[in-house]
C-alpha cells in the first residue's frame, strides 16, 4: 500500500521523510537516520510513472492499430 500512495505521487513527501527517519520496528525514529532512502523513493516514482505512462502509450497504439486494420487502412488517418 505504501509503494502505491508513493507511486501516484500523493503525499509521497511524508512516506519519504518517514522512511529516511526511521531505524527499525518498535524502534523511535531518529531525524535523518538513513538518507539512502531517498535515492530509492525518487527512483521508484521515476522508474514506476514511465513504466505506466509506456503501458498507457503502448494500449493507445495498439488500439489505434487493430482500429486501423479492422475498419480499412485509411479509414481513420485523413489525407
Amino acid at each position: 500500500m505504501t509503494l502505491y500512495q508513493v507511486s501516484t505521487t500523493e503525499g509521497w513527501v511524508d512516506v519519504m521523510f518517514n522512511g529516511i527517519d526511521s531505524i527499525a520496528v518498535d524502534y523511535q525514529m531518529k531525524e535523518n537516520f538513513t538518507p539512502f532512502w531517498s535515492l530509492f523513493f525518487v527512483f521508484f516514482i521515476i522508474v514506476g510513472n514511465f513504466f505506466v505512462l509506456n503501458l498507457f502509450v503502448g494500449v493507445v497504439i495498439s488500439t489505434f492499430n487493430r482500429e486501423k486494420e479492422l475498419l480499412g487502412k485509411n479509414f481513420l488517418l485523413t489525407p
